[in-house]
């Protein structure tokens, strides 16, 4: 069994769905990707696995346990938010008080959330954590300001704080948006490296197709709140059944002869009936009016042939 495993997820606002019967698994010393373009219910998915869903969206499922507790409802998530399961904030500036100095920030992670009372742990520890992610001068790091560090070192002290109570489950959201080329290497290799190290199950939500290929062993493809296609990053990167995944790897910048989908992916309002993807795919059919089931990893009615 894995660290997390979730079965039939639904998040919803007061008049509609927004990511419906979503399950996966979590295991140690794994990361799961979970792709698709803005709106298709990446982020809100890993937000309810943590119980941090804004006023008005709420989340239930068929079953959910994490590291062993089995969780009925949203409210039990909070005794394990930042302890057995901890979301690494997407904005690294925004989560960074702009009035206290790094290790006041880390410090009040061990304190009220790992329960270090002693001062003198917390600090052993502080330091030890700004050198897990790859600070060579912990003592220097801690006693600066947020406006202080570059982009990447903000993202670095953030992941120091999100790991400061030892979580076994890892949630990060496009932790690579605004870092460059160089930083996005170094931070795609550290997150890897925490996984094995840690034995973390590390849930890693991005657009950028090429990252998750770089970090991820599983993959799952979400389009408009549904689940269009999952399995071995190697196997559905690398022979795409569904017509959307093969859509999105088309356009990847990173291969050198992009080719943009048509369309865009519906607003809530605006979901078609049955297959989501059918206004814009050209294998659509009559059939695909009807909701096509997850079978051998692929929900589609007409999928591609492996080559």
């Amino acid at each position: 069994m894995g660290l997390v495993e979730l079965e039939a997820l639904e998040v919803r606002t007061s008049d509609a769905v927004v990511v419906e019967g979503l399950s996966l698994s979590l295991e140690a010393h794994r990361i799961l990707a979970v792709v698709g373009e803005s709106g298709s219910g990446k982020t809100v998915s890993a937000l309810a696995l943590c119980g941090l869903l804004p006023g008005g969206v709420t989340a239930r499922w068929r079953a959910l346990t994490i590291a062993g507790t089995p969780i009925a409802t949203t409210a039990d998530l909070a005794p394990l938010r930042g302890r057995a399961i901890a979301a690494m904030p997407q904005d690294a500036s925004a989560a960074l008080d702009p009035l206290m100095r790094v290790g006041s920030l880390i410090d009040e992670v061990l304190e009220h959330v790992a329960g270090l009372t002693s001062e003198g742990e917390r600090a052993t520890r502080r330091r030890s954590l700004l050198i897990e992610v790859g600070f060579s001068e912990p003592s220097a790091v801690e006693r600066l300001f947020p406006h202080q560090l570059s982009g990447g070192m903000r993202q670095r002290a953030v992941l120091a704080a999100t790991l400061a109570a030892n979580p076994s489950v890892l949630l990060v959201d496009e932790p690579t948006t605004a870092l460059d080329a160089a930083l996005r290497t170094n931070a795609l290799a550290l997150f890897r490296e925490l996984a094995q190290r840690r034995g973390l199950a590390l849930l890693f939500i991005t657009h950028d197709l090429a990252a998750a290929e770089a970090i991820a062993d599983d993959v799952i493809v979400l389009y408009a709140g549904r689940v269009a296609e999952a399995g071995a990053v190697a196997k559905v990167f690398g022979a795409p059944r569904h017509p959307y995944t093969a859509g999105l790897l088309a356009a990847r910048l990173d291969r050198g002869s992009s080719k943009a989908m048509a369309g865009s992916i519906p607003a809530l309002g605006e979901r078609p009936v049955g297959c989501r993807f059918r206004p814009r795919c050209a294998r659509a059919s009559p059939a695909c009016t009807e909701q096509p089931t997850l079978s051998s990893g692929v929900a589609c009615h007409h999928p591609l042939e492996p080559s």
